[in-house]
């Protein structure tokens, strides 16, 4: 199996008149004619590209994420914890690595964490003070 790099994840979701190349293979892996590896690494990048640079809206973001991730062919390691981050991500102001964390905590069976930032109290884990 091939993995994926952000740049082509990039450039499928925001060129405007993408090459067909690439439409072919994203079209193969939407239909799961192809499967692909995905790290979580790379589904953050996006995110963070589309957010910081292209200036995309957090809505349209998460919109876009979900609809990649019900792509047949696409292969995460853990596809469960990457939804439950959107989600979590779009009910609360905070920041996705954030929800990501409480995502893998909730998936774990934990509930406490250390940190300095109380903000992260707001996603419903106990914070504790170094």
């Amino acid at each position: 199996m091939r993995y994926i790099d952000t740049n082509v994840i990039l450039r499928f979701l925001t060129d405007k008149n993408p090459n067909e190349k690439l439409i072919d293979l994203f079209t193969r892996i939407e239909r799961g004619e192809e499967e692909v590896r995905c790290v979580d690494m790379v589904f953050f990048q996006v995110v963070f590209v589309l957010k910081s640079f292209y200036k995309i809206e957090k809505d349209e973001i998460i919109d876009t994420m979900r609809s990649l991730l019900t792509f047949k062919g696409l292969r995460m390691k853990d596809k469960q914890t990457i939804e439950r981050t959107l989600d979590l991500w779009e009910r609360h102001p905070d920041d996705i690595i954030d929800c990501y964390i409480v995502a893998c905590m909730e998936k774990d069976g934990e509930s406490e964490i250390y940190s300095f930032d109380k903000k992260i109290e707001r996603l419903g884990i106990k914070r504790i003070n170094p």
